[in-house]
C-alpha cells in the first residue's frame, strides 16, 4: 500500500481554536506580526480556509525637515544617510508626491511577494477546521478545508494609517511591528565615502564610485532603506530573470525567515547568529535565487511562516503541516450522516 503524501497529526486531545494571535505570543523568531484565522460559514463546501499574516509597518520618511534617524547627519549644509556599510550619501527632501508613491508601491511589492503564495495541506486527523456545508439539501457535508496562506501590509506614513479600508488587512489597526527609515538619496552622486567612525578594507574601501543607483548602491537593512530599493530593483541572473527585491527579502525577515541557507537548516546563518549575514548564508545557485538569497523566487520552504503561525491556532506541529504551490487544492468532503453515525474512516 502506498502511503498518503497527506500528514497525520498524532494529535493530542482536541484544543480549542484559537482565531486571532498576535506577536507577543509568539516565540522568536516568530513574533514580529500578526494572524487571523477564517474558516468558511458552510455556505460552499469547495472554500478553504485562509491564514493571513498581518504586519503593521511604520514608514519614517527622513530628510532636512524630519531628522529623527541616528543614521542622518548634517555636514557642511548639506544632510547625508549612512548605509549599513558606513557609507555617507547625500540625501534630498521628500515630497509629498513621492513620499505617497513610496508608501503605495511599498505595500504592492510586499503583498505581491508574500500573498497567495501557499497552500498548507490540513492533516489527515486534523478535524479543528471541518465545517459543515449544504451541498444538496439530502446530503450535507463535511468540508476539512486546507489553509490558504495570506498576507496584508498595514503601512502607516506621516498622515497615520495610509489605508484604513478591509484591503489595508482584518488587523491593520494598532502599533506598528517595526518602524522603517527611508531615505531620498540624490541621485547625481558620483561617490562616497566612509563615515569617519568606519575602517576602510579590501572589500571597503574609503571611498566608493558610482555609476548608477540601484536598489545594491546603498546597503539597506531591515530598518533603514533608500528610495531606489523600490523604484530601481536590480538584475541578477538576467539569463533567467532574476531580479533582486530589497523590500520582498527584508518582509521575509520580518516574517521570521533567516536567509536561505537558515532556512535549509544551517545554523551558522540562523536569525541572531553571529555569522547570518555573511555572503554565503544568501545561497549560491539556485539557492540564491530565493527570495530570502539574493533573488525573488518563492520557494516552499518559504511557507514556514504560516506552518509556525498555524501552531498557535491550531495547536498542530508545524511538521504535520504540508505546503503546497497549488493554491487551488480544494478541500476534502464526507456525507455529514457518514461522520455524525461514526462511520467515517479516522484519517481522510
Amino acid at each position: 500500500m502506498v502511503a498518503s503524501s497527506v500528514p497525520t497529526s498524532s494529535k493530542p486531545p482536541k484544543p480549542t481554536l484559537k482565531r486571532i494571535v498576535t506577536g507577543s505570543e509568539a516565540s522568536p523568531p516568530w513574533d514580529g506580526f500578526d494572524s487571523i484565522l477564517e474558516i468558511p460559514d458552510g455556505g460552499d463546501s469547495r472554500k478553504n480556509a485562509w491564514l493571513t499574516l498581518q504586519l503593521r509597518v511604520k514608514l519614517n520618511f527622513c530628510d532636512s525637515k524630519n531628522s529623527t534617524s541616528d543614521r542622518l547627519s548634517q555636514s557642511g549644509g548639506k544632510w547625508f544617510a549612512r548605509d549599513a556599510n558606513g557609507y555617507l550619501f547625500p540625501a534630498l527632501d521628500w515630497t509629498p508626491d513621492l513620499t505617497n508613491s513610496f508608501m503605495r508601491g511599498f505595500v504592492k511589492r510586499a503583498e505581491d511577494t508574500w500573498n497567495y503564495q501557499y497552500l498548507l495541506v490540513t492533516p489527515r486527523d486534523c478535524d479543528e477546521l471541518d465545517y459543515t456545508a449544504e451541498w444538496k439539501s439530502a446530503c450535507p457535508l463535511k468540508v476539512r478545508p486546507n489553509v490558504l496562506c495570506l498576507f496584508r501590509m498595514a503601512v502607516i506614513g506621516p498622515s497615520g494609517l495610509l489605508d484604513n479600508t478591509p484591503a489595508g488587512g482584518p488587523l491593520r489597526t494598532g502599533k506598528p511591528h517595526r518602524t522603517i527609515d527611508v531615505f531620498n538619496l540624490d541621485k547625481t552622486t558620483r561617490s562616497v565615502k566612509l563615515a569617519a567612525d568606519v575602517t576602510s578594507t579590501t572589500d571597503k574601501p574609503g571611498q566608493k564610485n558610482i555609476s548608477t543607483f540601484n536598489d545594491g548602491t546603498f546597503r539597506s537593512d531591515d530598518s533603514d532603506y533608500d528610495d531606489s530599493d523600490l523604484f530601481r530593483p536590480r538584475v541578477i541572473d538576467s539569463r533567467n530573470t532574476v531580479k533582486h527585491t530589497t523590500i520582498g527579502h527584508e518582509v521575509g525577515h520580518a516574517l521570521g525567515q533567516s536567509h536561505i541557507l537558515g532556512l535549509n537548516g544551517d545554523d551558522k546563518c540562523a536569525i541572531g547568529a553571529a555569522t547570518g549575514n555573511d555572503d554565503r548564508c544568501y545561497g549560491s545557485d539556485a539557492d540564491k535565487w530565493d527570495i530570502m538569497g539574493s533573488g525573488d523566487r518563492m520557494y516552499l520552504v518559504n511557507a514556514i511562516s504560516w506552518k509556525q503561525r498555524i501552531t498557535l491556532h491550531t495547536g498542530v506541529s508545524p511538521a504535520f503541516w504540508t505546503a503546497s504551490g497549488v493554491t487551488a487544492t480544494p478541500p476534502r468532503t464526507l456525507p455529514n450522516a457518514m461522520v455524525d453515525a461514526g462511520l467515517a474512516p479516522q484519517f481522510w
